[in-house]
């Protein structure tokens, strides 16, 4: 399973990004992750939620890639689903830390 997660937005306007492999991962990270879209329930999630533009608000868009499916969903601060953030801030902190911050 792949994970591909990107944020921008904000009040500096920062972009940042992140591949993730679960096969790659550690078990306990990958099961983290694994937990976080099951409680998420992700699959079932609007691809294009309708968004509201809110000012320095963060957008995410985040794909999961498995075996037999592809899902994306593109959402904000305003529009995710309260069961959506745990994932979203785990992610957002994973990029972070790995440095890929662009203007």
């Amino acid at each position: 399973m792949q994970i591909i997660f990107e944020r921008s937005g904000g009040i500096m306007g920062l972009k940042s990004s992140l591949t993730l492999d679960l096969n790659e991962l550690p078990l306990d990270q990958a099961g983290t992750l694994r937990r976080l879209l099951d409680e998420a329930n992700f699959f079932s999630l609007t691809e294009n939620p309708p968004t509201r533009p809110t000012p320095d608000g963060f957008q995410y868009t985040l794909t999961v890639v498995t075996d037999t499916i592809s899902h994306t969903v593109r959402t904000s601060d305003t529009t995710a689903p309260d069961e959506l953030h745990p994932l979203l801030h785990e992610l957002s902190q994973r990029a972070r830390t790995q440095g890929r911050l662009k203007a």
